[in-house]
């Protein structure tokens, strides 16, 4: 029953494996051995680090506080280039032992917070990590450098003089800069030849051609004086074929066969070529010819009654020297003769005259030039529709059309209590002989002050001057199944209009119509415009990506027929003309993901429908057709509302019902 083995059996057991148990014992102290000198070496190597680190940072610190901050200024001449070059050695040899992306952190680092925001925006979608150093400055120089030509510098330095109260000291080094700047080293003979050639271009007749000239010279550098002589004659024979294509522009003429002034022969000066252009508009007319040969000389203007000029241009012609005593030739009246005016466009504004006709009062339009009186179809009823019989003669209108006449009648005429009968209201009351403006019908402007203030005063959220808001709706963008995001780099603005763009784009943001992000799948650059009154508007050209991956919006717009369908049997109007129309829609949450912008100042995604989104007109008639529906006697277009009515209350009913939609809707009109 005992438990213990035979002595031989133990000795066995001792005696066999007792080796393998000590091989194994070294085995596992080996090991351990190499494990710790394993551990130590890696922690000698990230001491080692931390020590690199440590002195890369220490490098980098006091390496920055010998740099100054770069703040990019031209009126300063403080560009890129001009401060990289005090810095270059610096970061050459001092800077040798960082690694090439911490010469980066190091240069950004002395960037101004301007300067790295635009160099950031220029490099989007990309990270400035991913750019060497040598990419990095080669970047900032393009962004920052001095936006002349090679050329323009080389023209500056041939025209470098001394100042009155420049020392000579400064007089050398600043012949010395522009030495430098014209590249001579660079330039070849033929080169400097063509130089001298395009300076020496400084008429106005050949500015087309310099123009030329110094686009050719920057494109290519084997540009020689026998090209640039072959480069001129085309453009000339250019020019002539030009010429012989288009001829001269035909002018846009009325016939007025009232009485006027024929023209005496003129004699042209022997020393004045015909074909010589001048250089300004004549101002007593307009047409592009020398005041000489003007044939509005003795032209005796229907406006101011001054002799020499044409209507329209009495202010012009006030700075016109006034013609000695003497010399002017008078002409002949012809009653027959006919006169040929160039149309420009209708400033003056009309005038009317309270008549009584037959006991009826009617207002008649003013017209001087006119032979008879006319009347509508709806006044003669007015008046009572007296007896007619065929009318006597043909009439024709200002420019020799055939005015069709129904018939003609005899009436009892009464101006200003005064009453006649005759066909000529001008002659038979002997309104030649006193100011239209005794008996002309003033404009009454008290009645549209107390409109402008009523409707103000009853829809003031309407008329409030800022930008309205839609609460009702909001528009969606559907792209196609096959698109992909499109990011288009942004295009450059000039130096002076950048001021005016970040103002623009300061009031877009203020206005909560666009909002900076820093990243984005679509984008698309802006195209800048210049108002007529200076301002600039910010158009997004989505041309160039998105609107080509968005569904179209196929919602009608009314047709012209459908409009004056609406507007059957109206007689009183008013249009509205909602501006900004397009920025009073948001758009939701899932598109504004898509309608980006890429400016200099980074990029911007829209709030609001953009008029640049080809779907935006469709999506825009849906949401006005929807907020005026059930209305009468209105008809939206896009941006304008239409509202007429049969009578002036149901004109005015019905403008408020339009108004009290627009209010509900949160759009905003201007008065």
């Amino acid at each position: 029953m005992s438990q213990s083995q035979p002595p031989q059996a133990q000795s066995s057991m001792s005696g066999g494996g007792e080796q393998p148990f000590k091989e194994t014992i070294l085995q596992i102290l080996s090991n351990q051995q190499a494990l710790m000198t394993q551990l130590s070496q890696q922690v000698s190597a990230i001491q080692g680090n931390v020590q690199n680190a440590n002195r890369n940072e220490l490098i980098l610190d006091s390496l920055a506080t010998n740099i100054t901050e770069f703040a990019y200024d031209l009126e300063k001449g403080c560009s890129f280039d001009a401060w990289f070059s005090r810095y270059a050695d610096l970061f050459e040899k001092d800077a040798a032992q960082l690694a090439d992306d911490a010469k980066v952190r190091l240069l950004l680092r002395k960037l101004n917070p301007s300067a790295h925001e635009r160099y950031t925006s220029f490099i989007l979608p990309k990270l400035s990590k991913e750019f060497t150093f040598e990419e990095t400055v080669a970047k900032l120089k393009i962004i920052f450098g001095t936006p002349v030509s090679t050329f323009h510098r080389r023209y500056q330095c041939l025209q470098t003089m001394k100042d009155e109260d420049e020392d000579f000291i400064s007089y050398s080094c600043k012949v010395n800069k522009a030495c430098v700047d014209f590249k001579l080293q660079e330039l070849k003979e033929d080169q400097f030849k063509c130089l001298i050639f395009v300076c020496g271009l400084k008429s106005s007749k050949d500015s087309d051609i310099r123009m030329r000239l110094l686009s050719r010279m920057n494109e290519t550098s084997d540009m020689t004086l026998e090209k640039i002589v072959e480069e001129c004659k085309s453009l000339i024979n250019l020019k002539r074929d030009t010429v012989l294509i288009g001829g001269k522009p035909p002018s846009s003429t009325v016939v007025a066969s009232n009485a006027v002034r024929t023209q005496p022969n003129r004699k042209e000066k022997p020393n004045r070529a015909k074909d010589q252009a001048p250089k300004t508009p004549c101002w007593s007319c307009g047409g592009m010819h020398f005041s000489s040969q003007c044939n509005f000389k003795d032209h005796k203007c229907r406006d101011c009654g001054r002799t020499g000029h044409k209507e329209g241009y009495c202010s012009c012609f006030s700075f016109k020297p006034r013609p000695k005593p003497g010399k002017g030739k008078q002409g002949n009246w012809n009653k027959h003769s006919t006169k040929i005016v160039v149309v420009k466009n209708v400033t003056r504004s009309r005038r009317y005259v309270e008549t009584t006709i037959n006991g009826v009062p009617v207002n008649l339009q003013l017209d001087s030039g006119s032979d008879i009186t006319i009347i509508s179809r709806q006044n003669w009823v007015k008046i009572g529709a007296p007896k007619t019989s065929p009318p006597d003669c043909e009439v024709q209108t200002a420019s020799g059309d055939k005015l069709g006449i129904d018939a003609m009648f005899r009436a009892n005429i009464s101006i200003s209590g005064d009453q006649r009968e005759g066909s000529d209201l001008l002659d038979e009351f002997g309104l030649w002989d006193v100011p239209f403006s005794s008996f002309c019908k003033l404009v009454d402007t008290k009645q549209e002050d107390h409109l402008v203030a009523e409707l103000k005063s009853k829809f003031p959220t309407v008329f409030t001057g800022q930008l309205g808001l839609c609460s009702k709706m909001q528009v969606h963008l559907s792209l196609k199944k096959d698109a992909r995001p499109v990011f288009k780099p942004k295009r450059p603005v000039s130096y002076n209009m950048e001021a005016v763009v970040e103002d623009e784009l300061k009031r877009l943001q203020d206005n909560g119509i666009i909002t900076p992000i820093t990243y984005a799948d679509w984008a698309a650059p802006i195209v800048v415009v210049r108002k007529p009154d200076r301002t600039v508007r910010i158009c997004a050209d989505f041309s160039t990506g998105l609107n080509n991956a968005l569904e179209a919006n196929n919602y009608p717009l009314p047709l012209p027929e459908d409009i004056f369908n609406r507007m059957a049997n109206c007689t009183m109007f008013s249009h509205i003309d909602l501006s900004d129309a397009y920025l009073q829609v948001q758009v939701d949450e899932e598109s504004r993901k898509l309608i980006n912008i890429n400016t200099h100042k980074g990029l911007y995604q829209f709030n609001r429908l953009s008029p640049g989104i080809k779907s935006a007109p469709g999506a825009f008639q849906q949401i006005m057709d929807a907020m005026l529906a059930g209305l009468d006697c209105t008809c939206p277009y896009l941006d304008d509302v239409l509202v007429g009515g049969r009578t002036e209350e149901e004109h005015r009913k019905n403008l408020y019902k339009v108004l009290e939609r627009l209010q509900e809707y949160g759009f905003t009109v201007k008065i």
